[in-house]
Parts: C-alpha cells; sequence; structure tokens
C-alpha cells in the first residue's frame, strides 16, 4: 500500500488496541488509499489478550512486576543519518511527559519518551515521515498489570534497524539491515531504499515475507509473530532502543 508522506501533527491519537490487527490513524490526515495499518497482534498494543513472549536465548528472563508509576524509553540514533521521528498514543492515552525529539532525531543523539501509567503508544522512525515506518510499540496499562509491554514491529514496513534492551540484554527488535540483504523488496516506497511495504500486515499468521523473514521472531515481521514480544522482560522501568546496528552489536535474531 502506498502511503502519502505528509505527517504533520507530533502526537496522533491511534483507535483503541483492541481493534485486533488494524490501527485508524486519527488526528491530522494523511491522504491515503487507506488509513488501515497493521499491528503485533499479543504485542505491546493488543492488550486485552496479552501474549507473553517465550523464554528465547539470548533474551531477558522475567523479573519481580514493575511498581514504579513512570516507564523510560531512551533511544539512540546510530544509523548514521538524522531521521524523522513521530509519536502516537492510544485514544485516551495520557501525554508523553519526557521531552523527546521533536520531527527529526539527529545522527549521534539521544532521545527518550517517559510515560505514565494507562500509557499505550508508538514510536515511528525512518527516512520519511511515513506511518508505515519501523516503530517501537509501547503500553504500560491495567490490562498488563501495570508491567511494561515493549515490541519493535516492521507490520507495516521496514525503514530502518531497530533493537530494545533492558539491564544490557537485547528483548526485541532486529538489527540486520534489511534493505542489505539482497532480497526484493515486495513494495517499494517513494524514493531509494526508503520504505519497503510489508504484504503482510493484515495476514495473521507466518511465515514472514522472503523480505522481512531474516528478522522473523525477532521484531514483529507479521500480525502473530509473537517470539518479538517483550511482555514481562522490562519489569525494571527503564528500556533502552538503538536505530542502526552498530550499538547492539549482537544479532538479535531468533529462530
Amino acid at each position: 500500500m502506498l502511503v502519502s508522506l505528509s505527517l504533520t501533527a507530533l502526537a496522533i491519537a491511534i483507535a483503541p488496541a483492541w481493534a485486533r490487527g488494524r490501527l485508524a490513524l486519527r488526528g491530522s490526515p494523511i491522504p491515503s488509499p487507506t488509513s488501515t495499518f497493521g499491528t503485533a497482534i499479543g504485542g505491546a498494543l493488543d492488550l486485552p489478550e496479552p501474549t507473553i513472549a517465550p523464554d528465547l536465548a539470548n533474551r531477558a528472563k522475567e523479573v519481580g512486576a514493575f511498581d514504579g508509576d513512570r516507564l523510560t524509553v531512551k533511544i539512540t540514533n546510530a544509523f548514521g543519518w538524522d531521521l524523522p521521528i513521530s509519536y502516537q498514543s492510544n485514544v485516551g492515552s495520557p501525554t508523553i511527559i519526557g521531552n523527546p525529539s521533536t520531527n527529526t532525531f539527529l545522527a549521534g543523539s539521544n532521545t527518550q519518551v517517559v510515560v505514565t501509567r494507562n500509557f499505550a503508544g508508538a514510536i515511528f522512525i525512518g527516512k520519511s515521515f511515513d506511518p508505515a515506518n519501523s516503530k517501537i510499540e509501547i503500553s504500560f496499562n491495567a490490562p498488563q498489570g501495570y508491567r511494561p509491554g515493549v515490541d519493535v514491529s516492521y507490520v507495516d514496513g521496514y525503514s530502518v534497524p531497530i533493537t530494545c534492551s533492558c539491564g544490557g540484554v537485547p528483548v526485541t527488535g532486529c538489527n540486520i539491515p534489511l534493505f542489505r540483504t539482497g532480497r526484493t523488496c515486495p513494495q517499494n516506497g517513494p524514493g531509494d531504499k526508503v520504505i519497503c511495504y510489508n504484504p503482510k500486515k493484515l495476514i495473521n499468521a507466518g511465515p514472514a515475507d522472503p523480505f522481512f523473514q531474516p528478522c522473523q521472531g525477532a521484531a514483529y515481521t507479521y500480525p502473530d509473530d509473537h517470539r518479538a514480544n517483550a511482555y514481562g522482560k522490562c519489569d525494571g522501568g527503564d528500556i533502552q532502543c538503538c536505530v542502526g546496528v552498530s550499538v547492539h552489536t549482537a544479532l538479535v535474531k531468533h529462530r
């Protein structure tokens, strides 16, 4: 699906997460043939029936439940380019109270998002303002017992590699630069290797499309790709994410 590259609002409300497999963007209009987007079923934004990720090798073990009232997500731009960044929150979610980068995420810089209880939303990062960009999905709400939920999702599309860790241990995401694997993108967006739209975004079951397959099980590559779910792995209240391949040098990829 081709999506226009206009995104004028920094904070955009998204439809309730119980709309399994579909997120309807609301806020500043985005000219598009459709406003239906994929999401990770059982991921951080699919709240009523959270799917706890299996205990995979090199993933953080579950620890005691987080009893804080704020969740901090720190992000490093190690991609080497200045990148557009935007934020979305579910309808009714509290406002982000951190001091995140706005519009442009400078190369080599750090930013952070701080949210309070009952928050659910996403951070979109890519080479253009496109709602199908690679995203970090976050939830911190009552249906999950106020346990932090996070996942990296390429369900709508892939733009840049993202990984997230807790306590120095990778928990979700994939640092493989998919445009460099030699695999053919099934539907390129405008520009040269700017974004690859995911044809499996509304197909719940796998396997992943061949272009996305190297990251299957590490980032969400189709809605039911539950091995990418890091629910219960970040109960310390701090999540560290990296855009690029140079910080989390260990390959974040699981079979």
